[in-house]
């Protein structure tokens, strides 16, 4: 797995200046979003069986309950999020 980036690293690949708060603010938001999306998806597959089975398969509910717990906090701090539009 790749080294997570900063924030700060992220503006200046984007080529956000100092001054841009608000596209700055909109980024680091978006970030934190998608960070809570992608440990609540992998909580979800982590709950899941591996590989194909012909036998009945038992669900790790405790990881389903993490994921859960995840994604309640998915809008979070900042522009939150609209789910309205999926």
């Amino acid at each position: 797995m790749a080294k997570e980036k900063t924030d700060q690293q992220v503006f200046k690949e984007f080529g956000i200046g100092a001054d841009q708060k608000t596209l700055r603010d909109l980024v680091s938001s978006q970030r934190k979003i998608n960070g809570r999306l992608y440990k609540s998806i992998e909580a979800i597959l982590d709950a899941l069986p591996k590989g194909r089975t012909r036998t009945p398969f038992t669900v790790d509910f405790d990881a389903l309950a993490k994921a859960k717990e995840i994604n309640d906090e998915v809008p979070g701090d900042g522009v939150g999020c609209n789910s309205k539009g999926i």
